[in-house]
């Protein structure tokens, strides 16, 4: 399978372990991370984005479990090619 770039952009609740959930799928998944940045958005939750190359099967398993975790609100992926 050919990797393809995508960037994850997640709401996560600003709890205890939240990031740690998140970078726990992303261990799991052997994401390979390119670029993560973190910022407060001033509503008791961070954005969270994650830049990295995965086959398409993989970007898109890994969303669910991303979407699935207690403290993430929203989860969406971008297609960095189509940028």
């Amino acid at each position: 399978m050919t990797a393809r770039p995508f960037t994850f952009r997640l709401s996560v609740d600003r709890a205890a372990g939240s990031l740690e959930r998140v970078l726990g799928v992303v261990r799991r998944r052997n994401l390979g991370i390119e670029r993560l940045s973190v910022d407060a958005n001033g509503e008791g939750r961070w954005a969270v984005a994650i830049q990295t190359a995965a086959p398409v099967a993989e970007a898109d398993l890994a969303l669910r479990q991303f979407a699935a975790l207690i403290d993430v609100r929203t989860a969406h992926l971008d297609d960095a090619s189509a940028i």
